[in-house]
């Protein structure tokens, strides 16, 4: 006889039921909170009726999930984690009731109806580890915007001209950030001989460059402050929030750097990197993330389960008698995975333009352009015909065919 502890998860608590396939409620719903002697008195309640075919069942709940589900896998039963959308989806009756006893009795009739296709895996995977790195890394790239975006406000105010002096690539380089932290505003430049600024400028940069050209720089920006005026003084405190902002820049780059290589590493261990690597103008990083996002790609069993757990199903349409079947994508799946797909064919095309004009992912975006779409529906078909290509070469174990 089946039998499930269907959870509906919240923040730092939860709702179960336990309750046979016939229909016969061995626990009644009552709250849990997420602690350990909670845990351990509901086990023994489950323990003390000898169940011998037994699923924990519950959604996937942002993180909220995590600690209940971590105790029943330690105590080594079978448990279930499902999308959320499926449980939505899912109501006993006709009327719109909506409580958290209410969402027990669903999943636990969601369950067995057997209408769920479960994919088991263990927490401590590397798919999982891989997860957790990109999550880790998506917040840095965050935190690091943030700060250089605060960084281009101050230095507006403290030394207007000093975007000039580098790129646009090189201003967060380290040769940049070191140099306007000991002299972050005009006016201290102004009282600096230019051999000191061409002093900085030299050490700080990593690959080999003249001092000439060193002291080239420092005179050029000597002359951009001699001739700026500030919008705030040298004693404001400003000045010591752009010095607190480049170390902030400085680490976040660091553990960024950090992270992306950890991901590289653990998705070198997968049997998908070499072969998704293989795909002309996607590098170690974006293979990484690719990876990272899709999990276990052997785990789906055809492209429309894969386009549908990215966001990339087109919607159906109906009006009457008229169907569209090529709507707009759904977005309702993986919106991580479709960023780094856009990015992805971004890079592809850009790299293809300059160096191999018969690439494929090229040819179909030309050809999205011929039919006057905008870029952002070329990008996203492109998206999707990158993803198919991935799940192709994955499931038959192939390289990528360059032409």
């Amino acid at each position: 006889m089946r039998s499930v502890l269907s959870i509906d998860v919240a923040n730092g608590k939860s709702e179960v039921l336990l309750i046979t396939e016939y229909g016969e409620v061995l626990i009644e719903p009552y709250e849990v909170k997420h602690c350990l002697s909670e845990f351990n008195l509901l086990k023994e309640k489950i323990d003390n009726f000898n169940l011998n075919n037994l699923t924990i069942f519950m959604e996937s709940t942002s993180t909220y999930h995590l600690p209940i589900q971590r105790f029943f896998t330690k105590n080594n039963y079978n448990v279930q984690v499902i999308n959320p959308i499926l449980g939505k989806n899912n109501t006993r009756n006709l009327r719109k009731t909506k409580t958290d006893i209410e969402d027990c009795y669903n999943l636990a009739d969601l369950f067995f109806k057997n209408t769920v296709k479960i994919h088991t895996k263990t927490m401590n995977d590397i798919y999982s580890s891989m997860i957790e790195l990109s999550r880790q890394e998506k917040h840095l790239t965050e935190s690091l915007v943030r700060s250089k975006n605060r960084f281009k406000q101050i230095i507006a105010n403290a030394f207007p001209e000093y975007l000039k002096c580098f790129t646009a690539s090189d201003i967060y380089g380290e040769t940049s950030l070191n140099f306007i932290k000991e002299f972050p505003h005009a006016d201290i430049i102004k009282s600096k001989r230019i051999d000191a600024l061409a002093n900085n400028i030299y050490k700080s940069t990593k690959r080999y460059l003249p001092y000439s050209r060193c002291l080239n720089k420092a005179k050029k920006i000597k002359e951009l402050a001699n001739n700026s005026y500030p919008g705030i003084d040298v004693n404001s405190c400003e000045v010591k929030n752009l010095i607190n902002i480049i170390e902030i820049i400085s680490y976040s780059d660091t553990k960024l750097s950090e992270v992306k290589q950890d991901i590289i590493e653990l998705a070198k261990q997968t049997p998908y990197f070499n072969i998704i690597n293989s795909i002309y103008g996607v590098g170690e990083t974006s293979t990484a993330q690719i990876i990272a996002e899709l999990g276990d790609i052997n785990r789906f069993e055809n492209i429309k389960q894969l386009n549908a757990f990215c966001g990339l199903d087109p919607t159906i349409i109906q009006s009457g008698k008229s169907i569209n079947y090529n709507g707009p994508i759904s977005k309702r799946g993986n919106r991580n995975a479709r960023k780094i797909l856009f990015i992805t064919c971004c890079s592809i095309i850009r790299s293809s333009v300059l160096h191999n004009v018969n690439n494929d992912l090229l040819l179909y975006y030309r050809k999205k352009q011929a039919e006057n779409k905008h870029f952002k529906e070329c990008i996203i078909a492109c998206s999707t015909k990158l993803l198919r290509t991935i799940f192709a070469m994955c499931k038959n174990n192939s390289l990528y065919a360059q032409k």
